[in-house]
């Protein structure tokens, strides 16, 4: 049995870690070559366009290669009562996109389409879907309270592709390995005959318990549950729901201590208002998948 648990790894690996390498190679190269940094020196004065107060635009601009600094921007124009609270809670909204795009060149891109396949896609088009509806609102928002301006310089820092590479490698491995083991053993049967009365398969329930502890383990979790036969639409309700599961400890241990060591109590109150309207928008997409 744990022969075979190491060869259905090796062959997952096989399949899906080169095409993870290249993407965190080739994202890692275009940040040493400056081509991320030119792409938001581009974006940042077209914004204007859009009727932005200058430090809305910079702090957008910036927030697609590093969501820190645009906070950072955030943050120093704060203190120094550019912007006040309104402001500063629609420009949160506003970056939701942006903060998402950061992450399409680090996470989804070399790791969750690679691994999921088209369920990958769709998952993908969920978070951005998600952050683009957040985005219009702060927009409108932004629009309406718009007050300040301010130059910002922002240096971008290079990702390690050597680390991020044996790290997800040894999650995929590690995750995958234990899947098939479960499987083998009749894990998953006996937790589907106890919780058949549910209306939602028991996989499903179980990508997102996994994603309460670590999110790249669930989607791992998905790509074995599929390869069992588990729909595709069911394996993104799952990672969906594990959103919606484990949003508030994800934004106490992600968010909350960069809100609140950049902008003190009021953090807490940014966080709050964009982890209530993440929540508001996933159960609505999980909703709309249900109905497919």
């Amino acid at each position: 049995m744990i022969e075979e648990a190491l060869r259905s790894t090796t062959f997952f690996l096989a399949r899906t870690l080169p095409v993870v390498a290249v993407a965190i190679y080739a994202v890692s190269y275009s940040i040493k070559r400056g081509y991320l940094e030119r792409l938001s020196q581009l974006i940042r004065p077209r914004l204007g366009r859009l009727g932005l107060s200058e430090i809305a635009a910079v702090s957008f601009a910036v927030c697609f290669v590093s969501p820190t600094a645009s906070y950072s921007v955030l943050s120093q124009a704060w203190r120094e009562k550019k912007l006040d609270e309104k402001e500063i809670i629609a420009i949160s909204f506003l970056n939701s996109f942006p903060s998402v795009f950061s992450h399409l060149y680090t996470f989804f891109v070399p790791f969750v389409i690679p691994v999921l396949g088209f369920a990958g896609v769709v998952y993908t088009l969920t978070r951005f879907g998600v952050a683009f509806i957040k985005s219009m609102v702060g927009l409108l928002l932004s629009r309406k309270w718009k007050n300040g301006r301010m130059d910002a310089e922002v240096d971008f820092k290079p990702i390690s592709p050597h680390q991020n590479i044996f790290r997800i490698a040894l999650i995929m491995a590690v995750t995958y390995f234990a899947v098939v083991l479960a499987s083998q053993g009749g894990v998953f049967d006996k937790i589907v005959s106890l919780l058949s009365f549910l209306p939602i398969s028991p996989r499903v329930l179980a990508i997102a318990g996994v994603e309460f502890f670590n999110v790249r383990s669930a989607v791992v979790l998905a790509a074995g549950f599929m390869d069992a036969g588990l729909n595709w639409r069911w394996a993104v309700i799952g990672l969906i729901l594990g959103n919606v599961i484990s949003f508030s400890a994800r934004a106490v241990k992600h968010s909350l201590p960069m809100h609140v060591s950049l902008f003190g109590r009021f953090g807490v109150k940014i966080v709050l208002f964009n982890s209530a309207a993440t929540l508001i928008l996933d159960v609505l997409f999980i909703l709309l998948l249900l109905r497919m």
